[in-house]
């Protein structure tokens, strides 16, 4: 049988496990607090940060949100990125290198510097396009008055589809370089998406990428109709009367062209064609010896032909027979740009060891949506 005095030691012993294992608990219900404010302090920085075109963000829960949700609840952070949001897979979101590509991207392709650029949050935009104007009367002041039509209007749906690049540098060469490895990367990429997305402005099937200016029919111009079906749009055409180039009266022919467009596009309108059509165009003078092409004296502004603008698009076909020669007209009117909310860039380290992968995506579609305000003009003579 135990002692008072044994018991009482018993005693004092269990009191004091009691008392550590309270102490314990309270460490490490501080240590939660304090990893909890942490992260939260954390994930309020990241959420205080601009979105990429400086516009409110979008109320609905998007990706981004829905990975700083996941983040917030696992902890997980890389604190070395440039702009930080966990994707939830523990790869890391560099919001940057959107801003930076995509004005790369804009200032590379001249048709998206002409058109009209729209932005969407959803994967096709419909656009709304005014084919016609209300009816109207004349009549007097007792005479009947009977309803007249409203205006035409069609839904042009245009669907957006992603293209990417994923590129891979190894951890020794970001870690050695003697330069911004990562810098070049971005105008690398932007670049290659400004050719890209040039390309299919013009040339585009509309399967997988944008639908191109130069994929619907060519009709001569005085056969032009503007139909309901976007997907039958025609592109009225001027031809210049010569197989692979300009007659005699090639001023005339350049004249015809500015003259098919209707007058309410003409403010805005603009030229588009491939360097060697502008030394084409360079040889065309008139009585006086002075050529038409006026080049420009600054860098930043273009050539001007007619008194319009010259936008350089190398995409445009090669001088031949039949050929497109150029493009002439109000592109702002003519055809639709639409993003889907900008580029998303990943950076993955962990799935090829020894190397660090980028995902750079984005998401945009084009069609012809105002085929009334652009016009062709075809190195050939008229078909009969």
């Amino acid at each position: 049988m135990k002692t008072i005095s044994q018991k009482g030691h018993a005693m004092n012993t269990e009191l004091k496990e009691i008392v550590d294992l309270t102490a314990n608990v309270k460490a490490m219900v501080e240590k939660k607090h304090s990893d909890f404010d942490r992260r939260l302090n954390q994930l309020q920085a990241v959420m205080g940060r601009p979105d990429f075109a400086g516009e409110a963000a979008v109320h609905e829960k998007g990706d981004e949100a829905k990975s700083i949700d996941a983040w917030a609840r696992s902890g997980e952070f890389e604190t070395k990125a440039l702009s930080i949001v966990s994707d939830g897979q523990g790869v890391v979101v560099r919001g940057d290198w959107s801003d930076r590509i995509f004005k790369l991207v804009r200032e590379t392709s001249p048709v998206r510097q002409a058109a009209s650029v729209l932005r969407t949050s959803k994967t096709t935009l419909e656009v709304l396009v005014d084919r016609g104007e209300p009816n109207s009367a004349w009549v007097a002041e007792t005479g009947t008055r009977a309803p007249t039509a409203a205006s035409f209007l069609t839904r042009h749906p245009i669907e957006t589809h992603e293209h990417y690049a994923y590129p891979a540098v190894t951890n020794h060469l970001l870690a050695d370089a003697d330069f911004d490895v990562e810098g070049w990367l971005q105008a690398k990429i932007g670049t290659r998406f400004g050719r890209q997305e040039a390309a299919a402005f013009i040339n585009g099937d509309g399967v997988g990428k944008a639908r191109g200016i130069l994929n619907y029919t060519r009709v001569p111009d005085e056969d032009f109709t503007w139909g309901a079906d976007p997907d039958a749009y025609q592109i009225g055409t001027v031809y210049s009367g010569l197989n692979g180039g300009f007659g005699s009266d090639g001023i005339d022919t350049l004249g015809d062209l500015v003259d098919s467009l209707k007058a309410d596009y003409l403010p805005g309108a603009a030229f588009m064609m491939t360097r060697a059509m502008r030394n084409l165009l360079r040889k065309l003078k008139d009585a006086e010896s002075r050529p038409f092409l006026q080049p420009s004296l600054s860098e930043a502004l273009p050539d001007r032909l007619m008194g319009y603008p010259v936008f350089l698009a190398e995409d445009m076909p090669a001088l031949g027979t039949d050929a497109v020669g150029m493009l002439f007209g109000n592109f702002a009117q003519a055809y639709t740009v639409v993003d889907r909310m900008g580029i998303q860039v990943i950076r993955d380290p962990y799935s090829q060891p020894g190397f660090v992968r980028y995902y750079v995506s984005k998401r945009v579609g084009g069609a012809v949506t105002n085929p009334e305000a652009v016009k062709a003009l075809v190195l050939g003579i008229k078909p009969e």
